[in-house]
């Protein structure tokens, strides 16, 4: 869509701000992130059903209206705003084409907020800026090319290549759920049959359980969603993965199998340096999932001339695509997040050791181990969590891992205590490596004193009280 504005360069007390929107089949995402990336603010509504398109654009709009009037901002004070829409849309007349699950096919929603709030606004495909927001600041931020694959209720994906991305001649490239795995298979919703997303979603997972549910197979999933197997969520499937649970095994491991293959059909037909495998089942379920995965692409007997193609999983989680929204709105209005001169450092707060069993952030002190997150934020840290997983408080697993890189570190810095008693695990360590964040291990009078010189994208997880 073309840009009447030009190289809009709107600042609110020298910061500016962008919108990101992801407008879902069950939920819209509005998120509110500055230049470098942080996202300073988050308003999440369901999406309408059973409506009309004015009702849902409504609900986005709104969305959009909480989130910024939340920081004391008005839509016009915003430097573009960026929407992401499932299906196929026209990115040039800020249209979309076709989309499932709402009433949105032929709308032009681009337009209409680029019009009503007098702001830039770019549109694009919600899988296409997954990837971008992947390449910009998550698990492929050093990748020259990336391709990821998001694995929810269906199955998309991108690739970005040099910080552009790939958008095909029809505006349809990236659909990698329907490249057909089984010819003769499945039916899939896009009608063909035999696709990947018939074999290897959500709903693929969902169709199997039934058909072996109906056939007298027993599942405690029967007990965990009250006998309605219509749909089954993520957490559900990875409470049974963990239950032992048979029949659920089985399905969930040829469906992973089934990725394994797509990644090693990828890694054959375009050789990307990166890919990135995310979506609401992947989060849940990595696990389990992304072993079978790694042994399938370890196997693979063809050969490259160098080292690459390693499969990481999201590091942004659900911010990867109103982050994506947002470089794609950056790009419109002049200012490339992956051209050095528009690179945005974000601001993080000092902090200072000042005694053992005391650490200060911004003038505040703390008493008790802290997580300093990569918007900024401090939480306080729950030693309960490590204590009724490992029985040791000195020890940490993913579950603290996820909370800590919360929002796609590059780096995480670890304070071990002054006496050095504080580690990860090796689970930890793993959670790490599947999502290429760098991990600086330091007694925290060093880890301190790294955190505060580090310009990089950046978290910590500090321990003080020995």
């Amino acid at each position: 869509m073309s840009d009447p504005w030009g190289e809009v360069e709107r600042k609110v007390s020298n910061v500016r701000f962008y919108l990101g929107v992801d407008v879902g089949g069950t939920k819209i995402q509005a998120s509110l992130v500055e230049g470098s990336g942080t996202v300073v603010g988050r308003e999440k509504v369901s999406t309408p059903r059973n409506v009309g398109p004015d009702q849902v654009v409504a609900e986005v709009e709104r969305a959009m209206e909480v989130v910024v009037k939340a920081k004391g901002l008005q839509l016009r004070d915003l430097t573009a705003i960026g929407i992401a829409v499932p299906g196929v849309v026209d990115p040039e007349a800020g249209r979309v084409v076709v989309t499932p699950n709402m009433n949105l096919d032929g709308v032009a929603i681009g337009t209409r907020i680029r019009d009503r709030y007098k702001v830039p606004v770019a549109l694009g495909n919600d899988c296409n800026l997954g990837a971008l927001g992947e390449a910009w600041l998550g698990a492929a931020r050093n990748a020259k090319s990336m391709m990821s694959i998001l694995v929810g209720t269906g199955i998309g994906g991108g690739f970005v290549r040099n910080g552009k991305l790939w958008r095909g001649a029809r505006e349809a490239a990236g659909e990698i759920g329907h490249i057909v795995m089984q010819i003769g298979g499945p039916q899939c919703g896009c009608g063909n049959h035999g696709c990947f997303e018939a074999l290897a979603s959500r709903s693929a997972i969902e169709r199997d359980l039934r058909a072996g549910v109906a056939a007298g197979r027993k599942t405690v999933l029967t007990e965990m969603v009250k006998g309605d197997l219509s749909v089954i969520r993520s957490g559900a499937l990875r409470d049974a993965l963990a239950a032992g649970d048979e029949l659920v095994t089985e399905v969930i491991s040829r469906a992973s199998e089934t990725l394994g293959y797509a990644c090693l059909t990828v890694r054959h037909l375009i050789d990307p340096e990166v890919i990135v495998l995310g979506g609401g089942l992947i989060g849940a379920c990595s696990g389990f999932i992304m072993p079978i995965v790694e042994r399938i692409i370890e196997n693979d007997r063809l050969p490259g001339a160098r080292k690459g193609g390693h499969v990481f999983l999201s590091a942004l989680g659900d911010d990867a695509v109103v982050l994506g929204a947002v470089a794609l709105a950056r790009i419109q209005v002049g200012r490339n997040p992956f051209h050095k001169e528009h690179v945005v450092a974000a601001k993080y707060p000092q902090v200072a050791w000042q005694r053992f069993g005391e650490v200060t952030v911004q003038q505040k002190t703390y008493a008790r181990d802290v997580y300093l997150l990569v918007d900024g934020s401090v939480k306080k840290r729950k030693k309960s969590l490590a204590k009724q997983s490992y029985g040791d408080s000195h020890m940490v697993g993913p579950e603290e891992l996820e909370k800590v890189c919360k929002g796609g570190p590059e780096i995480v810095f670890v304070g071990t205590g002054e006496s050095n008693h504080l580690s990860l695990n090796e689970d930890a360590q793993r959670f790490l490596r599947q999502r290429s964040i760098q991990c600086e291990s330091l007694p925290t009078p060093k880890a301190v004193e790294a955190y505060n010189k580090s310009a990089r994208r950046k978290a910590a997880l500090l321990h003080v009280t020995c």
